[in-house]
């Protein structure tokens, strides 16, 4: 079953929610993107939690602990039949897990016409070109490797969010144009 855990440092929702001094990307209605987190490892998901956390964003962090448990929680099925779970913004995803590992959940993902649109960083330990290859043809948006050392994997998190959160912009969540330059 899924958690829960707002990693908001803000009060006011309708704030400006800001990442380093920057805008973070809300969506239309000034909503922070949902952000999920697809890893069997308690400890990994943890470390993702609260490197978002240090972030001090708004952004509402949902987990699974298997692909079987995401596409479950993305196409509202089983135990999220009834729930109203909102659709994520930005997907982390574990390559090795038991089930339905990664590629096969990022497949699946990116074959829905009603999902293939969130970004998908696939976040493993998994140091092979092939399945790097393998995931970039799956349409993978970033292949991102958890290092080893605790700190630099806090540090990769907070710049692949950083990016995902106030760099790269989406179709429904932008930045306004009076703050863009011509």
């Amino acid at each position: 079953m899924v958690a829960h855990r707002k990693t908001s440092a803000a009060t006011d929702a309708a704030a400006p929610k800001t990442l380093a001094g920057q805008k973070v990307i809300v969506d239309r209605d000034q909503t922070p993107i949902t952000i999920l987190l697809v890893d069997d490892d308690p400890d990994c998901r943890l470390l993702i939690r609260d490197a978002i956390a240090e972030c001090k964003v708004s952004n509402a962090v949902y987990e699974c602990a298997n692909g079987l448990e995401a596409m479950d929680f993305l196409k509202r099925r089983g135990n999220y039949a009834k729930s109203d779970v909102p659709r994520p913004g930005l997907i982390y995803l574990d390559l090795e897990m038991p089930g339905m590992n990664g590629q096969a959940t990022l497949q699946a993902i990116k074959a829905d016409p009603t999902l293939r649109d969130i970004p998908v960083v696939m976040m493993t330990g998994v140091a092979d070109e092939a399945e790097m290859k393998r995931a970039a043809a799956n349409g993978a948006n970033s292949y991102t490797l958890k290092p080893a050392n605790v700190e630099q994997f806090i540090r990769t998190v907070l710049a692949s969010t950083s990016y995902w959160l106030t760099i790269h912009q989406y179709p429904d969540h932008h930045a306004p144009p009076e703050l863009c330059r011509r």
